[in-house]
């Protein structure tokens, strides 16, 4: 990865969006060109593209999708959504579902924004009005700040530093991690460097492990969009990189680096899919380089590590393996790490455990290369027997010596000192000798005349110092070290990265051979990081095996030490997944056990059910290996994978991204072997056939080995549900294997076969276990095969079953016996037909009649209850036909009228029918004839007579006549159905009598069959006799109606209804006057001009007419009412006195009483009748008028009054009678004008009547009033209701039905208008207008026009948000935290979006309601007290008064202010300044006021101090002494305890003063001596005095 001080950040485009999200990028100013900055400019398209397409991809785990950037963000939801899928968290406050409002919206989207700004993802100058008002620029900076951190910063990727990562900005980072994936190419931006594709395919093909596009470096240049569509189609479809920008946009030159960047962050996070289409690159290990210390001929140290470094960048992608030989032809794996820099370079480490020339060889690289080391000088490493150092037994003056061993100590020169107890180093002479690895040092006497010190001396020896050398004795033999631990190594299941899972026994083995002598230690750790038990068994030749069971999902460490120290590759990191679930697929075979270098190694994949899910495989190993997949079409699978190098081999078998269970499986590569053939190996047999094996039956099969070389045979065998086969071999002694096994189910069987461990030529081999042949299980059935029943020529078919028969083929023969089709026996040709349920058809038609003989046979046997022998009669036999039917009747045939019989023919064989016609004259019998095939056995015959008399039918089938042919039938003559006459049936007959009625057929023709059918009124039939005269013409049908009510009469003639019928006959009882009543007070008497009613009771009395005549000195008008229960109600009116005879009969005759005599008295004289009142002089309109009509004098009788304009209007009239004689006429006349009052009292008119009257109109309309939005020149708005107001309160004080109104539209037709009374002499008129134009309005007034109408109001199309208006106490102040609310009207403001927003300190949440009146409440609560703008727009514009200031303050509680202080006490006094203090810092903010008052109740002054810190301080001075009165309200409102009552003191008070002293001593006091007593007030405020005088 690049450093900081290295990298050059490249110049942005001018379109580039910067964030501050970049956490630290700079953008370089650069002019700004007009097509940039142009709305359509390419790069913003390519960008928006780019940022819709990755929201899309993580939006549609949660079904949703953007279509439009610009706008489908406006409500907040899908970046609600957008948020929760990058984050994997919800959001920190609810949001609205249903954002319907604006303000909803602006919510939503500020939850979103706030959830970033708590997430700590900085933006900058973006706000919800941004977002919900689709500023794009704004948008795409929002976007562009999420890919940055949640595609970019964010992400943990493999192959980074984390500690570098933070160091570097986001577009360095990706741009680093580009860099290392892609050595080969000099990438530093991301817009040049990818115009040509290449980059892409490089990338895609670094980031697969062996290529996706090995070949981008022979791309074409000027193909760009097809390369680029290249790699990105393999990126999206094996590398899981969806493609969130287009290829063509890729390429384009005007693509902005945001763009790309965006779709290349998406690498990193990659993952290879399984069965990628890998093409291996060709490598080139002789372009490899090594170099460093470690592989230069000198220099390097025993002991101490040797590095060199291999570079692989020119040699392809490869796995690097490094072997060191010492000396002694040792040979061990160094340790290779892999640096992950550009170059793809690898660290080599090795320690040199001896001297000498060292070789190493890379697995890749066929270079061998050859250092010598040598020994580097450690003191510490040299030894020996040390004589003349021993602590005691050295004399002074007396020589001695000792020895040094350097072996192992590396080359260098050894030098001694020797140190007195003095400190001097000069005392002793040193004699050195150097032997090879032995020094030996002599201590010399010390020369004469020296001095000789005795005490402690220290011996120090250094390499650098040069003395001189003596001859040492002999040391010990070296000994090289005992303990490798590098040579041992470690490999297992239990080992591997991945693949293990919980409740499996992880197992591995240790090899040390060749390691020295150490000890073995082995220790597990959890995903808790505590120890886990672990199994250690020692084996053969330094093999241990060791297994832990791990019980945990997670990350396990394996540490392996021998002899204290890690063994390569320890410890291992083994990532342990949750247990194996049910499985779809088991993986098996030798190439999952063992196998050999350079041959394949072979095993089975199988499916376990019928879902088989996505497979890959992965081999890891000491090399790799090719892989082939070669699917059966059969459920199952064969895999080889070719192992180049030896050694243990993990093999992955996954399913469904998931490893199956027991994966990975350990194989064991054996190195190649040259004694080896297995492709000379043959099988054969017939166990190995496809076909042909049965269950439950020995399969044998041969294995031929003849020039195979040297090998082990082996056999793995398993049938399709996953058991093993018991295979017996027997070796022949021939190099020949004969084996066998018995299948034991009828299913897929599956045979591998190895030779040296290495799959033989056609293995695996698949058998199909069949079930037998058992021809006794064979069915056969069907018509084809009963003994009777088949007709020649007729087709027929039989089915054979055999699905329980097991396996075999069907043969089947029919043949027929001689005479048949000829003089010898013939074969029957069939068809054949196989089923889907291993059942087969057979069909055929037998040619004639005779015997049959169907053999049918299964896997070649005649199966038992085979032949079949069959008889085929003849294809027809008349006797089985009958025809029936109306046609065939012997009477029922008209002439000319059609007809039809049917002919059955089922059973009876295959012919024609014949049908022959045989009339009683010559000529031609019958016309439209013809047979019709039903098609279902069965003919139908139609015809029509055309001769009167006796027919005969004939009918044959196969030329034979069918029983009871011929058929003789006679034909009638033409029916004619108006030829039938009824005569003599009434229509009404008395019940209980003999009635009788004639039917007269004579001319009708037919069949002359005369019905009738009489039903009663209870729906009963009704006996009937009907007699017939000589000729048949002329019928008599008597019947005796027994019950009342209507009769239905039917009449057929030949099953038609006559016509007329059915006839309708109404029974009736027989009249009896004697059971009539009449009564009432009519029949006694009445009075002039009044009615005289009385009733007739007609029930029971039968039928009969009523006859009513009333006799007397007058004609009296008689009215009578049918009650329809038998009874009438009769009244008549005489207009004269006297007596009248009132006549009732009954069927003619009178009823009992009748005559009836009545008096009529003469009572009443309308010329008294007087009329008087105002109401009579003149009216007005829609006003009561009155007046009084006086009939006290004038007897009883009817008054009428009728009151009526010269136009006809009849005006509404209330007489009520006074019962007195007087009535009081009320009347409301509707139109002004002329009136004629008519009076009449007992039909007769009074005097002076009629009468004219003049009715004024109702009201003078000037002074009504119209106004309101509806009648208003500037008009109003189509669609919209509006209304106005008609005042009227000039004339009325209350409601009625004065006003109208009419709305003419511009095309003549007329707008609704709604008028409502209000009752309190107000009208509201309100209409919707649905034209466009002048629309006349005209107010009527008590029919009277109003002024100024008919008013023009225009009408136009659109919103007007000056109409709208808003107010409640919500857009005067508000409360913090409290619900402040506010409506919004927007009736007849036309159609508009309503916006609302505020503004202030905070956000406030709002929520607004519909309440369907065209009007809106709205509420919002503010959480920070101040100034806030309430914006309401109305179409997008303000309405009046918008932006609303509200001012916000805290809520106030004046209960919780706190009042305290001396000034409240009961010490005050007068002249003496007092203080209290106000806290109001619980109570809110608001004004405070303090009022004094003293005994006089007048307001005495007073000062209040603001402390600032929510209290505050009141000083006054009270002027006098006696009570006094404190008022503190706040908030206009009385706080606790107050008005306080305070009883103010006198400013002295004398009688609490005392003097004492001896100047007050009552026995004198010296004169001219001073004398002072102190005088010692009670008031505590007030210090003691102390008087002198003289």
């Amino acid at each position: 990865m690049m450093s900081n001080s290295s990298y050059l950040e490249p110049q942005l485009p001018p379109h580039f969006y910067q964030s501050s999200a970049e956490l630290g990028e700079e953008e370089e100013e650069m002019p700004a060109t007009e097509k940039d900055l142009a709305e359509d400019a390419p790069w913003k398209k390519i960008q928006q593209n780019t940022f819709t397409r990755w929201c899309n991809e993580h939006l549609k785990c949660v079904n949703k999708r953007i279509v439009d950037l610009q706008k489908d963000l406006s409500d907040g939801l899908k970046l609600i959504g957008l948020l929760e899928v990058l984050s994997q968290k919800k959001m920190y406050r609810k949001y609205h579902s249903r954002p319907n409002f604006r303000q909803m919206k602006l919510e939503n989207v500020s939850v979103a924004l706030e959830f970033l700004e708590r997430e700590h993802i900085k933006l900058v100058s973006i706000d919800s009005k941004a977002i919900v008002d689709g500023n794009l620029k704004l948008i795409l900076g929002l976007i562009w700040t999420l890919i940055l951190h949640y595609s970019i910063s964010m992400p943990m990727w493999e192959d980074e530093d984390d500690e570098d990562a933070k160091k570097l900005t986001p577009k360095q980072r990706l741009l680093g991690w580009i860099q290392n994936k892609v050595p080969q190419l000099p990438i530093t931006n991301f817009h040049r460097d990818w115009r040509d594709g290449k980059a892409l395919g490089a990338l895609v093909d670094n980031c697969a492990p062996v290529g996706l596009c090995p070949d981008w470096e022979t791309w074409d240049p000027s193909q760009p969009v097809e390369n680029a569509r290249e790699a990105m189609q393999q990126a999206d479809d094996w590398l899981g990189v969806p493609q969130v920008i287009a290829p063509e946009e890729i390429v384009d030159p005007n693509v902005d680096e945001h763009s790309v960047m965006t779709y290349l962050s998406q690498f990193p996070k990659s993952k290879l899919k399984p069965g990628a289409p890998l093409r291996a690159k060709t490598l080139h290990p002789k372009r490899a380089k090594a170099y460093g210390p470690g592989i230069e001929p000198r220099g390097n140290v025993v002991l101490k590590p040797a590095e060199f470094l291999v570079e692989t960048v020119e040699a392809g992608l490869g796995e690097v393996l490094v072997y060191v030989e010492d000396p002694e032809g040792h040979t061990e794996e160094a340790r290779v790490i892999p640096n992950n820099d550009k170059n793809r370079t690898y660290s080599v480490v090795y320690p040199a455990q001896s001297e000498g020339a060292v070789c190493w060889a890379g697995h890749r690289q066929k270079s061998l290369h050859g250092e010598r080391f040598q020994g580097h000088g450690r003191p510490d490493q040299s030894s020996g027997p040390w004589a003349g150092t021993a602590a005691h037994g050295n004399v002074a003056n007396k020589p001695t010596y000792f020895d040094i061993y350097t072996a192992g100590a590396g080359a260098g020169d050894v030098g001694v000192i020797i140190v007195d107890s003095h400190g001097r180093r000069d005392t002793v002479e040193i004699v050195l000798e150097n032997k090879g690895t032995v020094f030996s040092v002599l201590q010399s006497v010390p020369p004469p005349g020296s001095p000789v010190q005795t005490g402690p001396q220290s011996i120090r020896t250094s390499p650098s110092d040069k003395t001189k050398r003596g001859p040492p004795p002999t040391p010990p033999k070296p000994r090289r070290p005992t303990c490798n631990p590098n040579a041992c190594r470690a490999s297992g299941r239990g080992l591997q990265p991945k693949g293990l899972r919980v409740k499996e026994v992880a197992d591995f083995k240790v090899y040390t051979k060749g390691a020295g002598s150490g000890e073995l230690k082995v220790t597990v750790k959890g995903p808790k990081g505590l120890e886990e038990p672990v199994k250690v068994i020692e084996m053969e030749n330094g093999i241990y095996e060791c297994n832990y069971y791990p019980i945990m999902m997670g990350k396990y460490i394996v540490t392996i030490t021998w002899g204290g120290h890690s063994i390569p590759r320890s410890p291992f990191e083994i990532q342990v997944s949750e247990e194996a679930g049910p499985q779809k697929v088991r993986a098996w075979g030798p190439g999952l056990e063992t196998g050999m270098v350079g041959k394949s190694a072979d095993f089975v994949v199988e499916a376990i059910g019928t879902e088989v899910g996505t497979l890959g495989f992965s081999i890891e190993g000491p090399s790799q290996a090719k892989i082939e997949c070669d699917d059966k079409g059969d459920g199952s699978c064969d895999v080889r994978y070719w192992p180049t190098e030896p050694g243990d081999y993990a093999v992955h078998v996954i399913c469904d991204d998931e490893d199956i269970k027991d994966s990975p499986f350990m194989a064991h590569i054996l190195p190649a072997a040259n004694d080896v053939f297995p492709e000379n190996v043959r099988c054969y047999g017939p166990g190995l056939e496809p076909l042909g094996c049965i269950v439950n039956k020995p399969a044998d099969f041969t294995i031929d080995t003849h020039g195979a070389g040297r090998g082990e045979l082996k056999l793995y065998a398993q049938d399709a549900e996953g058991f093993p086969i018991d295979i017996q071999i027997t070796d022949n002694g021939d190099s020949t294997f004969f084996c066998v096994y018995i299948p034991t189910k009828p299913i897929k069987h599956t045979i591998i076969i190895t030779w040296g461990e290495v799959n033989v030529p056609n293995s695996p081999f698949r058998v199909t276990i069949g079930e037998g042949s058992h021809p006794e299980n064979v069915k056969v059935y069907g018509p084809g095969v009963e003994k009777t029943g088949l007709k020649a020529n007729e087709p027929t078919y039989f089915t054979v079953d055999c699905s329980e028969a097991g396996q075999g083929d069907v043969s089947i023969g029919i043949k027929c016996a001689p005479g048949v089709v000829g003089p010898a026996e013939a074969d029957i040709d069939f068809d054949i037909i196989k089923n889907d349920n291993d059942t087969f058809t057979v069909k055929y038609t037998p040619p004639g009649a005779g015997q049959y003989t169907i053999m049918v046979l299964f896997a070649d046997q005649e199966i038992p209850i085979s032949p079949f022998r069959i008889k085929v009669d003849p294809s027809h036999d008349a006797a089985k036909v009958r025809a029936e039917g109306p046609g065939l009747n012997k009477t029922g045939v008209e002439v000319g009228k059609p007809t039809h019989f049917t002919i059955y023919t089922k059973g009876a064989g295959k012919a024609k029918p014949e049908v022959h016609f045989t009339g009683a004259a010559k000529g031609e019998a019958v016309r439209d004839f013809e047979i019709i095939d039903n098609h279902d056995y069965s003919y139908t015959v139609r015809y029509t007579a055309v001769q009167q008399g006796n027919m005969s039918i004939t009918v044959c089938h196969g030329g034979d006549p069918i029983p009871k042919s011929p058929f003789n039938i006679s034909v009638a003559p033409p029916l004619d159905l108006n030829k039938v006459k009824v005569q003599g049936l009434n229509n009404k007959v008395d019940v209980g009598k003999d009635e009788e009625f004639m039917v007269s057929t004579q001319g009708a023709g037919g069949q002359g069959k005369l019905d009738v059918k009489i039903t009663s009124p209870s729906r009963r039939p009704i006996p009937c006799k009907l007699e017939s005269g000589t000729a048949n013409e002329l019928h008599t049908v008597k019947y005796i109606p027994p019950e009342e009510g209507p009769y239905r009469v039917d009449i057929s003639y030949d099953e038609n209804p006559v016509p007329g019928s059915p006839f309708t006959v109404e029974g009736v009882m027989p009249p009896d006057p004697s059971k009539v009543r009449a009564y009432g007070p009519g029949l006694q008497g009445g009075v002039v001009g009044k009615p005289a009613p009385f009733a007739i009771d007609t029930k029971g009395a039968g039928t009969g007419g009523l006859g009513l005549t009333v006799e007397g000195p007058c004609e009296a008008k008689i009215e009578c009412q049918d009650n329809g229960d038998g009874s009438c109600s009769v009244s008549y009116l005489p207009t004269e006195p006297g007596e009248y005879a009132i006549n009732i009969l009954f069927a003619d005759q009178h009823i009992p009483g009748s005559p009836f005599k009545a008096m009529v008295q003469s009572v009443f004289d309308p010329s008294k009748v007087t009329a008087s009142g105002p109401g009579l002089e003149r009216g007005k309109v829609n006003e009561d008028g009155s007046f009084t009509v006086d009939c006290s004098k004038a007897g009883e009788a009817e008054l009428t009054i009728e009151i009526i304009s010269d136009s006809g209007a009849k005006a509404e009239v209330h007489v009520q009678n006074n019962s007195d004689g007087t009535y009081s006429i009320t009347y409301i006349p509707q139109y002004h004008g002329m009136y004629t009052i008519t009076i009449k009292y007992g039909g007769h008119a009074v005097p002076k009547f009629p009468a004219r009257l003049q009715v004024d109109p109702a009201i003078d309309t000037s002074g009504v009033k119209v106004y309101g939005p509806g009648v208003e020149p500037r008009g109003v708005l189509r669609e919209v209701t509006t209304h106005f107001t008609v005042d009227a309160l000039a004339h009325y004080k209350s409601g009625s039905s004065h006003v109208k109104a009419c709305i003419s539209n511009p095309s003549g037709a007329n707008t609704d208008a709604y008028i409502t009374d209000k009752g309190d002499g107000t009208y509201r008129v309100e209409y919707t207008p649905y034209e466009d134009g002048l629309h006349l309005i005209e107010v009527l007034f008590d029919e009277v026009s109003v002024p100024k109408s008919p008013f023009r109001v225009s009408v136009t199309e659109g919103c007007d948000p000056s109409r709208v208006r808003a107010y409640g106490p919500g857009l005067e102040e508000g409360l913090v935290n409290k619900s402040n609310r506010f409506t919004v009207e927007t009736r007849g403001a036309g159609t508009g979006g309503l916006g609302l927003a505020i503004e202030g300190p905070s956000e406030a949440k709002m929520s607004c309601k519909d309440n369907k009146d065209g009007s809106c409440s709205v509420e919002y609560i503010p959480f920070t007290p101040g100034d806030y703008d309430v914006n309401i727009t109305f179409g997008g514009l303000p309405i009046p008064g918008s932006p609303f200031r509200v001012p916000v303050r805290e809520l106030v509680d004046p209960s919780k202010v706190r009042c305290s202080g001396p000034g409240l006490g009961s010490g005050v006094r007068a002249h003496v300044p007092q203080t209290f203090t106000v806290d109001s810092t619980k109570a809110g903010v608001a004004p405070l006021e303090v009022q004094l008052y003293g005994p006089t109740g007048v307001a005495e002054p007073i000062s209040i101090t603001d402390n600032g810190d929510g209290t505050h301080t009141v000083n006054y001075t009270p002027a006098n002494d006696g009570p006094y009165t404190v008022c503190v309200k706040y908030a206009d409102q009385e706080v606790p305890r107050s008005p306080f009552k305070i009883k103010t003191l006198p400013a002295h008070d004398a009688s609490k003063v005392r003097a004492s002293g001896p100047g007050l001593n009552a026995s004198g006091v010296p004169a001219s001596l001073p004398v002072e007593f102190p005088s010692m007030p009670e008031m505590p405020e007030r210090d003691c005095s102390r008087f002198r005088y003289w």
